[in-house]
């Protein structure tokens, strides 16, 4: 018999601590300064911060963004154990890895574009460019993280569900009008800071409360410690590809555009594959210890709060509670202004022109309108949050991965037409695989042709095109 978990009123002093975190986190971002004049062009400040950001100020943006679905791990860890970790933790540091050694160098001496569809039409074209854009458009979609970060202020304040997705949304993006890239950036620090104290200060109650190893090692089901967690060797090496977008993530790329020198960009990589590695054994670990102690929770979306009712006193459940808000706002503000940065610098002052230092910020401020009324709808078609991941990674990635990545190698990349070709074949074959196994299925249980993942249907599509594409070129030549 399941037991049900029902989120308790917080104490004031553990609420004030949640609120005091949000609200300091809102007036940084506010009181943002503004570029000194000469320094960059207003453009350029605003988009990319003036390409200025020092190390400390990569790890932190980069590894802050890259975690916003914190609720989702802990609700996989207690579903699945530590296969958790081999697929949401293991190959993102491989692909991270990659992007250090082979791209970081060409993506930050390219002083010239400020995002991945600008990359994609200076090599491919226009509609090269806007393809990219489309897709990028989606892949930057804060929908999931507004999701949680909904979720987290619906288990705070007792509101209704619509009222916390507008609240998510206001509290996330009102300090990017003015402050653009760098209120983002800046917000970015403190979200690294709280959100790794949230998770630093309940893993050594874990420890005293329950015990060590030996505690989870008795109380864990056998399924919990197998390292594939029940699943077939082919699901797995899904996310391993899925991981990939990590090459293409447009996140991940302005960052680097953004970053002082190809040495912050390259060693700002590496240091994050630590901070990345710390923060994953830590939240595996307290998953762990949620199954180990609840074992029969309701729902596991409360598994991080009912091992924080259980253990962590007064004042530290809500420094607890506002590292979980932290880890999802991080997410939810980059995304936001990644998503309106391509909408509207990309897309919409593409189709209607105008100066670029008087066009783009109000352009990129459309977007931001635009990109929260399609997170409204996506959110309320979604089931599940990491169903929304797999859904845009099953599709994107075949749609960027070989184009983007070969752009950085010129005597690589394709011609303009087979990089299309690429594009349009990788991510429309991989849709249309996906679309059938949900129609043969549903979305949470979706029985594919063959059984053979979507995205690889559009990895193989790019692959033969590019193929294809060299073999024409070669013979030309």
């Amino acid at each position: 018999m399941k037991s049900a978990f029902t989120f308790p009123t917080l104490a004031p002093l553990d609420l004030a601590i949640i609120i005091f975190y949000i609200v300091a986190n809102a007036t940084i971002g506010f009181i943002t300064f503004r570029r000194r004049k000469g320094k960059s062009s207003e453009a350029d400040e605003f988009l990319l911060a003036g390409r200025t950001l020092t190390l400390p100020a990569f790890v932190a943006t980069l590894v802050s963004t890259w975690y916003g679905g914190i609720i989702a791990v802990g609700e996989f860890v207690y579903d699945k154990g530590i296969v958790t970790w081999i697929v949401f933790g293991v190959p993102y540091y491989f692909a991270a890895l990659i992007f250090a050694f082979f791209l970081a160098k060409r993506v930050n001496s390219d002083r010239e574009h400020v995002s991945v569809p600008d990359r994609m039409r200076a090599v491919y074209g226009n509609r090269a460019g806007y393809l990219g854009a489309v897709a990028s458009s989606f892949m930057t979609s804060p929908a999931p993280y507004i999701m949680m970060l909904a979720t987290l202020y619906q288990w705070f304040f007792g509101m209704s569900f619509f009222l916390s997705v507008t609240i998510a949304i206001v509290t996330s993006i009102a300090y990017l009008f003015n402050g653009g890239f760098r209120a983002s950036i800046r917000t970015d620090i403190l979200q690294f800071i709280v959100m790794f104290l949230g998770f630093v200060v309940i893993i050594p109650f874990c420890f005293t409360t329950f015990g060590g190893i030996g505690y989870l090692n008795s109380h864990l089901p056998e399924s919990h410690k197998a390292p594939f967690g029940g699943f077939s060797i082919w699901y797995i090496l899904v996310w391993y590809i899925a991981a990939l977008t990590t090459l293409v993530d447009p996140n991940v790329h302005t960052r680097v555009f953004a970053a002082r020198s190809t040495k912050v960009a390259k060693y700002g990589m590496l240091v994050s594959v630590f901070f990345w590695l710390f923060f994953d054994f830590m939240t595996n670990v307290a998953g762990l210890y949620a199954k180990a102690a609840f074992p029969n929770l309701a729902e596991s979306k409360f598994a991080y709060p009912a091992l924080a009712e259980a253990i962590l006193p007064l004042g530290m459940k809500g420094v607890f509670y506002a590292g979980m808000t932290a880890t999802v706002l991080s997410s939810v503000d980059s995304f936001f202004f990644m998503s309106a940065t391509i909408i509207g610098r990309d897309i919409l002052w593409r189709i209607f022109g105008g100066d670029e230092e008087s066009s783009v910020k109000r352009f990129t401020r459309i977007g931001l309108f635009l990109t929260a009324i399609v997170s409204v709808v996506v959110i309320s078609l979604s089931e599940r949050i990491y169903l929304i991941w797999y859904a845009f990674a099953s599709v994107l990635v075949p749609m960027l991965l070989l184009p983007l990545t070969l752009s950085y190698f010129p005597k690589l990349h394709p011609k303009k037409l087979i990089a299309e070709l690429t594009i349009i074949s990788g991510g429309g074959l991989s849709l249309i695989a996906y679309v059938i196994g949900i129609l043969r299925g549903n979305s949470v249980a979706p029985d594919y042709l063959f059984g053979i993942e979507p995205m690889y249907v559009g990895l193989i599509a790019s692959v033969i095109v590019i193929l294809v594409g060299w073999s024409r070129k070669g013979k030309q030549a």
